[in-house]
C-alpha cells in the first residue's frame, strides 16, 4: 500500500492500530498525521497525534505547572476520540509549516471596485495557502448593466466575478484537499436570478469550486406566501437606485428547482441568523463559512473542536443505557479552554492581519458535536421519535449552560473578550431561556468569547473516529465491497456501531431490516422530523448547524419547497437538502450500487457496456498543427456520447495509429460511464507548439483540444464546425500548402524569419 509520504511498513503499522480498517487508516495518514518538511509521515497512530495536540495547545498556559496540568487534561479529552478537533487543528498543531489551525474565514469585499474585488481575491489566495477555507458575500457589488466610470461603460455585474473567486479556490493547493469557498448574495440584489442559475451551464463548469447560497429574509418568505411582486434593488454613492421586479414565487421556483436538480443554491435563513447573532453590536455577521455552520463577521474564523456524543453512553443497547454526564461535562469544559488556547496559539499563524485582529477582539470559538445518531441508537432511541427529540432538547439545553458557565470561568481567570458589552450582549433573544443565576454571572464577570456553540459536518474527523457525522442520523448500516481474492465476491462492511451491536448480540450477518428500529437510517426518516430535530438543537446553538436532509430520488421540487418553509418557521438558520441522484458521485446508497453492478465482470474489474447495434452522431472537422482532423461523436437513442472516432493522417501512418488509439480509449471510457465532462476537462487546453485559428475566430491548440471541442459541441447541440480556409501564405518548393502557424501567446499569425517562426505582434519567437 504505497502512498506518497509514508512507507508500506508505516501503512501496515497504522492499519493494525485501526484493526484493519483501511478507510480510517488512510484518513489518518493522508490528512492528519504529522509530516516533516519533506512531506514524510512521522506519526503512525492517533495516540502520537493526541499527545502532540495536548502538548502544543497547552503550551500557551501561563507557567510550567499549568502547562503540565493542562497537557494531561487535554490528552484525556482527546484520547479515544472523546473530542475530535477540527481538521486544521489536527493537521496544524506542531506543524513546522505556515498553516492555520482555523478551518475557515470570511473575507469581505470592502468596496465596489476593481481594487476591492482583487484585494479580496488576493486575501482569499493567502488564506488558502495557509490551509483555511473562505466565505464571501458579493451583495456589495453593483448589478449587471449598472454604469461604471471606466472603459467598460456598464458593469458585468456581481455574478460575473464568481468564477474569478472559484478559480482561485481551485488553483491554490492544500495537502490532502482543495480550498473551500462559500459565495452568498442577498435575496434583494438585482443579480439574484443570475446567481441562482449560475451553475446551469451544460458542462457544469461555472463556479465549480464554490458552494453558493442565497440569504433569505422573512420579508421574502412573506412575499412568496402572499404571491407578491418582489423588488430587488441596488444603490450606492456611485450608482443611482436600480430596481428589478419579479414575482416572488417565480424566484422561489428557481431556487427550489435548482436545489432539486443539483442541490444548489442552498438557502441561509438570514433573518434568523441576524436575530440570534450574539456579536451584533460589535461586529455583525456578513456571510458564512463554506458549510454554513458559522455565520461570521469580516475576517471572523471557525475555531472548531467536536464532542463525540456517542462516547458518553454507558451500558449501550441495554435497558440501563444512560449518559455519562460527569465525564461529558468534564470534556465540555476542557474543550472550551482548548479552543480558547488555540486563539492564542494561532495568532502568528493567521493568514492576514485583519484575521489576527478579529481573533484578538472577539475570540470566537466553536464547540461542536458529532455522533448524535450513534448516541441515540446506543440509548435505544429511534432518531425520528418524539421521545428522542424531547431527550435531545433537554440534553443540549444542559450542554449550553455548561459551556457558557465555563466561558464565565475563563473570563474571571483571563478577562472577557475585548469588545464585550454585558447589556448589549444579553439583549439577544438567545439568552431568554438561560437560568437566571448564569445570566447574573455573565453580567457580572463577562464572557471570554463572543460565541461558543456550533454543529459542523465533522466529515473526515467522524470517519477517523468511526462514528456518525455531526447531528446526522446514521447514513447507512453497511456498504458493499468487492473482495481482493480470486473469488471476487461481494461482502459487507458495517458501520462501526452496527458491527459493535452485532458482536454484542452474537450475530454474524444482518440485513438492514433485521436491525432494531432504533438503528433507523437517513433515507427512512421523514424530512419533517429531520427539520424538527435540527430546530430543537438550533435553539441551544448560538451559531449555526451544518446538516443535510437526504431525500429519495422521487422527491419533487414542491416537497423541497415545503421543507424550506418549515425550516424558516421553526427557527433554523440554514437548511441543506440533497435529493439522491441530483449530483453525481455524492452519497451512493446500496440500491444505487446494485444498478452499477451490471458493468462489473467476474474479474472484479469494471468493463464497458457493449456497443449498441445502431448509434447516430456528428462528424466535426478542425484544422490543427498536425493537419486536418475529423472527429465523429456517436450516441445511442439521444443519450450522452458513447463513442468517438478520430481520423488524422493517412491510413497506416503513426499519427493515424495514435489517433485511432485515443478514440478507442475515449470510447471505452464513455461506455464505462465515465462522465464526458471529465474527459473534456482532461483534454481541453492541451497545447502544442502552434495553435490554429478557426473560422469562428477561436483557437484550436492541439489535436486533444480539438477532441474536447467536438465532444463539447456535441453535448451542447452545437452545429458541426465548418471547413477551415486560410489564405495560402507559404508554399513549399514542391507546391504543397503549409498551414498558417499562429502565435501561442497572442493568437496572431507567425512569420518565418531567418529560419525561425516569429510573431510581429507580441515578439514571441519559437527559437528561444
Amino acid at each position: 500500500m504505497k502512498k506518497v509520504g509514508y512507507t508500506n511498513e508505516q501503512f501496515e503499522e497504522a492499519k493494525q492500530y485501526f484493526n484493519g480498517d483501511e478507510l480510517r487508516t488512510r484518513v489518518f495518514l493522508d490528512k492528519y498525521a504529522l509530516r516533516d518538511y519533506d512531506g514524510n509521515v512521522i506519526e503512525t497512530s492517533p495516540e502520537q497525534m493526541w499527545r502532540r495536540l495536548a502538548r502544543e495547545i497547552a503550551s500557551v498556559e501561563r507557567d510550567e505547572e499549568k502547562r503540565r496540568e493542562w497537557e494531561e487534561k487535554f490528552y484525556w479529552m482527546l484520547k479515544d476520540y472523546k473530542v475530535i478537533p477540527g481538521g486544521r487543528i489536527m493537521f496544524g498543531a506542531g506543524n513546522p509549516r505556515k498553516v492555520t489551525l482555523k478551518n475557515c474565514y470570511v473575507i469581505p469585499i470592502k468596496e465596489d471596485s476593481i481594487e476591492g474585488i482583487f484585494e479580496a481575491a488576493k486575501e482569499m489566495a493567502r488564506t488558502y495557502s495557509r490551509g483555511g477555507g473562505v466565505g464571501t458575500d458579493i451583495s456589495i457589488l453593483r448589478p449587471a448593466g449598472a454604469p461604471v466610470k471606466n472603459a467598460a461603460i456598464f458593469s458585468t455585474g456581481a455574478v460575473s466575478f464568481m468564477d474569478l473567486f472559484s478559480h482561485i479556490t481551485g488553483t491554490i493547493g492544500q495537502q490532502g484537499r482543495r480550498g473551500a469557498l462559500m459565495i452568498t448574495i442577498n435575496d434583494n440584489h438585482p443579480d439574484l436570478p443570475e446567481f441562482i442559475t449560475i451553475k446551469n451551464d451544460p458542462e457544469r463548469k461555472r463556479v465549480r469550486y464554490a458552494n453558493i447560497s442565497v440569504k433569505i429574509t422573512e420579508e421574502f418568505i412573506r412575499a412568496v406566501e402572499n404571491d407578491e411582486i418582489w423588488t430587488m434593488w441596488y444603490e450606492s454613492e456611485e450608482v443611482k437606485r436600480i430596481e428589478r421586479k419579479m414575482p416572488a414565487r417565480e424566484i422561489w421556483r428557481m431556487i427550489v428547482e435548482n436545489a432539486w436538480a443539483s442541490a444548489e443554491p442552498g438557502i441561509i435563513l438570514w433573518s434568523n441568523v441576524k436575530k440570534y447573532d450574539t456579536g451584533w453590536y460589535c461586529a455583525p455577521v456578513i456571510s458564512t463559512n463554506p458549510c454554513s455552520e458559522i455565520p461570521l463577521e469580516p475576517y471572523g474564523a471557525c475555531n472548531l473542536s467536536n464532542i463525540n456524543l456517542s462516547y458518553f453512553v454507558l451500558d449501550p443497547f441495554t435497558d440501563k443505557a444512560r449518559i455519562d454526564y460527569e465525564n461529558l461535562e468534564r470534556a465540555l469544559r476542557y474543550n472550551v479552554r482548548f479552543l480558547d488556547n488555540i486563539n492564542d496559539y494561532n495568532l502568528d499563524r493567521e493568514p492576514l492581519p485583519g484575521q489576527r485582529e478579529t481573533s484578538i477582539r472577539r475570540r470566537r470559538i466553536g464547540v461542536g458535536f458529532t455522533g448524535l445518531g450513534d448516541m441515540l441508537a446506543k440509548l435505544r432511541l429511534r432518531y425520528d421519535s418524539d421521545k428522542a427529540i424531547e431527550f435531545v432538547d433537554k440534553l443540549f439545553r444542559w450542554i449550553k449552560h455548561v459551556v457558557y458557565d465555563e466561558g464565565v470561568n475563563l473570563a474571571i481567570e483571563r478577562g472577557p473578550f475585548p469588545d464585550f458589552d454585558p447589556e448589549k450582549h444579553l439583549e439577544n433573544p438567545y439568552f431568554l431561556d438561560f437560568d437566571e443565576k448564569l445570566i447574573e454571572r455573565i453580567r457580572k464577570y463577562g464572557l471570554r468569547n463572543v460565541a461558543y456553540l456550533t454543529v459542523p459536518p465533522v466529515g473526515s474527523g467522524s470517519a477517523l473516529a468511526g462514528v456518525s457525522s455531526g447531528i446526522e442520523p446514521i447514513f447507512a448500516l453497511y456498504y458493499t465491497r468487492r473482495s481482493e481474492s480470486l473469488s471476487q465476491e461481494y461482502f459487507r462492511v458495517y458501520h462501526p456501531l452496527a458491527k459493535e451491536y452485532m458482536e454484542m448480540s452474537g450475530l454474524k450477518d444482518l440485513d438492514e431490516d433485521e436491525f432494531p428500529d432504533f438503528f433507523i437510517t437517513a433515507h427512512k426518516i421523514k424530512p419533517e422530523k429531520r427539520v424538527e430535530m435540527q430546530a430543537v438543537i438550533q435553539k441551544h446553538i448560538d451559531q449555526s448547524i451544518s446538516s443535510t436532509i437526504n431525500l429519495p430520488e422521487t422527491t419533487t421540487p414542491e416537497e423541497i419547497g415545503k421543507i424550506y418553509f418549515l425550516a424558516s418557521k421553526m427557527g433554523l438558520k440554514g437548511v441543506t437538502v440533497y435529493r439522491e441522484g441530483s449530483r453525481e458521485g455524492v452519497l451512493i446508497t446500496e440500491k444505487k450500487e446494485e444498478k452499477e453492478k451490471k458493468v462489473v465482470a467476474i474479474s472484479g474489474k469494471i468493463l464497458p457496456k457493449p456497443r449498441p447495434y445502431v448509434m447516430t452522431g456528428k462528424t466535426y472537422r478542425f484544422k490543427t498543427d498536425m493537419g486536418t482532423v475529423y472527429i465523429t461523436v456517436n450516441a445511442e437513442n439521444g443519450n450522452g456520447p458513447r463513442e468517438v472516432f478520430i481520423h488524422l493522417g493517412k491510413s497506416g501512418s503513426s499519427i493515424m495509429a495514435m489517433s485511432e488509439a485515443i478514440g478507442r480509449l475515449i470510447s471505452l471510457a464513455l461506455r464505462s460511464d465515465i462522465s464526458p465532462d471529465a474527459i473534456i476537462h482532461q483534454l481541453k487546453g492541451i497545447k502544442s507548439s502552434s495553435p490554429v485559428r478557426q473560422p469562428d475566430g477561436s483557437l484550436i491548440w492541439s489535436v486533444p483540444d480539438a477532441i474536447a471541442r467536438a465532444i463539447e459541441e456535441f453535448l451542447s447541440g452545437g452545429k458541426e464546425s465548418k471547413i477551415l480556409k486560410f489564405e495560402v501564405e507559404n508554399i513549399t518548393d514542391d507546391g504543397d500548402v503549409l498551414e498558417v502557424a499562429v502565435c501561442p501567446e497572442c493568437g496572431e499569425k507567425l512569420i518565418n524569419e531567418s529560419g525561425c517562426w516569429v510573431c510581429k505582434n507580441c515578439g514571441y519567437t519559437k527559437c528561444e
